[in-house]
């Protein structure tokens, strides 16, 4: 009787570790989804401020009368700064996509 008691104590202390394992492992791994996803909006804020700098850049030099805005320092170094936040916002994306697709296995 002690016996089937132990085996069946074992049983359970072994269900436990387990559930306790497989809940660590998705704790990690959304925590890491939602640091990406965190880190990826603060990007596209960091977008939203560049592009409404642009615009206001353009609208200044319109009035000036300035014929080609695209010639400015300023508006060329803000569209390749543009470029590249764009990159790393898709780069965010596919890291989460991953982390998704690796959980969902």
């Amino acid at each position: 009787m002690i016996d089937i008691i132990r085996k069946n104590l074992m049983m359970g202390i072994e269900r436990i570790k387990w559930f306790a394992s497989f809940l660590a492992e998705r704790t990690r791994a959304e925590t890491a989804i939602a640091k990406l996803f965190y880190e990826k909006s603060k990007v596209e804020d960091k977008i939203d401020d560049l592009l409404r700098d642009i615009g206001k850049r353009v609208v200044d030099l319109r009035d000036k009368g300035e014929a080609d805005v695209f010639q400015d320092f300023t508006i060329k170094h803000a569209i390749s700064e543009l470029k590249d936040l764009k990159e790393t916002v898709n780069q965010y994306k596919t890291e989460a996509d991953k982390i998704i697709r690796l959980r969902e296995e």
